[in-house]
């Protein structure tokens, strides 16, 4: 290890004494800040940051320094260009009470549960070392104990190393050595690393609430609001079905630098919690559940215990463009990096596809066809004569109990529909005109959709693609895993294999009978999908980014985010600017915003290809007919990006008043403009509520 050549100080005896007191204090908070003049190194140039004094550097990594603080454990990440720091014991996080590495929920044998965190229950007791065995590396190992100073925790060590460019910060749940009869339920990680309180100049978060927002931490909010965001969605096992975050990850701009945290081992596991302040300032961290507990049917319940590691890495960065632009490029490489995005598309598509949902029926009644499979060819012929070159068509409803099969229905075609013989048919219809057929299952949710007879099939379908139908009646992952081996075995029959998995690419739970994790059921679940791509292609609705390696295409991704209303939030595209020129992607359906046009310029902005809903009868709101006039001129309009849909999305940003610009490998230029009139940007004329490609 580097060693850091520093100045000699002349402490006041105040200062020692002071010093000395907050050491010693049972909870610990940030000491007095003092000059340090590190070399660089490599280049031997020095340069100043201020942090408390007593930090020594272990771990370089990119443009990353580490800082372990041996006397109070505390952790800087900074480097040695710029005056900002990341504390994990900073004063805002001491007034927040979260000056300390890692909070725990211990449960005994009996579910009580225990809270304790590394500065009350180990630092305070003195019960701590910070260990180093080579260079770029260092362990801080906690014994935990409770508030009669017994050990709960014999030894729980945290590492902190460099890796791929980061600092990764670890934990092996294997290597925690813990009293007998306790587990480990919760874990929290430097939860006071990007806490502020009182935000000096430019200072916001990136967080992946729906599609992506940004929290400017500046700006006054009337009252404090929170959000927990549980990475791939809620555990349905324990708790009601939200989406959740998408990406694992999350990101503070302060100042002149930026930290982003890409949540690695543990992903399926983790949570993020963001919090704005009222009036100014928030906290942002994140946690690991390792062990689940809740109630099924009133009664406490205990999944199984996770074994392995959990870890995120930071990324510091201090030049170009601190937003979501740097961290979809950071999470972008690290997706592919780790296998869970592909590098390229999928050549499933040869031309602009454009996306369409029909609806076949919503509990498979004579009385309640919306769309027949020879209705649904007639839609794509019209289409086609329209100028629509290329439709992916989703048939939703297509089972013998319409919107309403579940996993445990009945495998076969619909008869009222058609049966086989007409969806294979429909199928040469749409090959024989560039087009393609995706059929909607079910894989593991056996619930249905809230509707009746004759109801309102356009409530009901929003209804539908807002979310899972989930309820108490939940497959295990074997039941899955054979709905998966009998449905490939029923789709591998039809003229077209190809298959839009609704259920299973928007959850992830954990299996209490099976003894299943949510991060074993990640693994698992993305190799099972995998058959369905043997003979056909794979469609994946709404789903979380840990998927998109086993998609070649993805329905309905969100353009929203939940946070929106409040102060301070402005939605991003960081989801979109991930998976562009990975994976082929379709915007939420346009006819189900109440201006189509707008709703198309979204989809242009965020690069998704634009996509409908339709029905052939009794449901006037989403007859095809109504809007196939306007649906050939959106597609028209919209094709243009056809050269675009390979490269990623390098930059995007506002540049006037609903007016975008979008980047596409740094050389090519989409221009969004939402206003009722022409604009000039850069010497390029934008009509009015229309875009351009440079």
């Amino acid at each position: 290890m580097n060693k850091v050549k520093s100045k000699k100080y002349i402490l006041i005896p105040i200062c020692l004494v002071l010093i000395i007191g907050m050491l010693c204090a049972v909870i610990v908070t940030h000491l007095p800040e003092k000059e340090v003049v590190q070399y660089n190194y490599s280049s031997g140039k020095q340069s100043k940051v201020e942090f408390d004094k007593g930090f020594k550097p272990f771990v370089l990594a990119g443009e990353s320094i580490l800082y372990v603080n041996e006397g109070n454990s505390a952790v800087v990440i900074t480097n040695e260009y710029d005056e900002v720091v990341f504390n994990s014991h900073s004063k805002s996080a001491a007034e927040n009470k979260l000056a300390y590495i890692l909070s725990a929920v211990f449960r005994d044998k009996k579910g009580n549960a225990y809270i304790v965190n590394s500065s009350v229950n180990s630092v305070a007791e003195n019960k701590f070392k910070v260990t180093t065995e080579k260079k770029n590396d260092v362990t801080i190992t906690f014994e935990l104990v409770d508030d009669k100073g017994e050990a709960i925790a014999e030894s729980f060590p945290v590492k902190f190393y460099e890796e791929n460019g980061g600092i990764k910060v670890e934990i092996d749940t294997r290597n925690v050595v813990l009293k007998d009869g306790f587990c480990i339920e919760k874990i929290s990680v430097l939860p006071g690393l990007f806490s502020e309180n009182n935000p000096q100049g430019e200072c916001f978060y990136t967080v992946p609430d729906g599609c992506g927002a940004q929290i400017d931490l500046t700006q006054v909010s009337k009252k404090a609001y929170s959000k927990t965001l549980d990475v791939y969605g809620s555990d349905i096992t324990f708790s009601e079905y939200s989406q959740g975050a998408t990406l694992p990850c999350f990101s503070m701009t302060k100042g002149k630098a930026m930290l982003t945290a890409i949540i690695e081992d543990g992903d399926a596991l983790s949570s993020v919690y963001v919090r704005h302040n009222k009036k100014i300032g928030g906290n942002l961290y994140n946690s690991f559940v390792v062990t689940p507990y809740g109630k099924i049917n009133g009664r406490l319940v205990k999944g199984s215990s996770y074994e392995g590691k959990l870890s995120h890495v930071y990324y510091f960065t201090s030049s170009g463009t601190k937003n979501y632009n740097t961290v979809s490029a950071l999470l972008r490489d690290n997706l592919i990096r780790r296998g869970y995005l592909p590098s390229k598309m999928s050549d499933a598509f040869v031309d602009y596809p454009f996306f369409v949902t029909a609806i076949g029926s919503e509990n498979g009644k004579k009385n309640n066809v919306y769309t027949s499979f020879e209705n649904a060819s007639e839609i794509i012929a019209l289409l086609k004569t329209r100028g629509v070159r290329s439709i992916a068509l989703r048939f939703a409803g297509a089972g013998d109990n319409g919107l309403n099969s579940g996993a445990k229905s009945s495998n076969k075609l619909s008869g009222v529909l058609g049966g086989e013989k007409a969806y294979n048919k429909l199928c040469k219809v749409a090959s024989d005109n560039n087009s393609s057929t995706w059929l909607d299952i079910d894989l593991a949710l056996n619930s249905a959709v809230n509707g009746k007879n004759n109801t309102d099939v356009y409530k009901v379908f929003r209804e539908y693609l807002s979310k899972p139908r989930v309820n108490s009646d939940v497959a295990g992952y074997n039941s899955a895993y054979s709905n998966i081996s009998k449905n490939y075995k029923t789709v591998s029959e039809l003229e077209s294999a190809n298959v839009c998995i609704n259920d299973l690419s928007q959850v992830l739970y954990t299996d209490v009978v099976g003894n299943v994790t949510r991060q074993e059921a990640l693994k698992e679940l993305s190799g099972k999908i995998q058959a369905f791509g043997v003979n056909g292609n794979i469609m994946l609705a709404n789903p979380a980014v840990y998927l998109m390696n086993q998609a070649d295409a993805v329905f309905n991704v969100g353009q929203g985010a939940t946070l929106d209303e409040y102060a301070g939030v402005t939605v991003v595209p960081l989801l979109q600017m991930v998976l562009h020129g990975s994976v082929c992607y379709g915007s939420e359906p346009i006819n189900l915003f109440e201006d189509g046009q707008d709703a198309v310029l979204k989809a242009v902005e965020y690069g998704a290809c634009p996509s409908f809903v339709f029905t052939y009868d009794n449901c006037n709101v989403l007859d095809y007919g109504v809007y196939a006039t306007q649906t050939a001129k959106f597609y028209s309009s919209a094709k243009k990006m056809l050269p675009l849909m390979d490269m990623k999305i390098t930059s995007h940003e506002r540049v006037l008043s609903g007016v975008y610009k979008i980047t596409y490998d740094y050389s090519k230029v989409v221009y969004v403009n939402y206003n009722p009139s022409v604009v000039e940007v850069n010497g390029i004329l934008v009509s009015a509520r229309d875009f351009v490609v440079i």
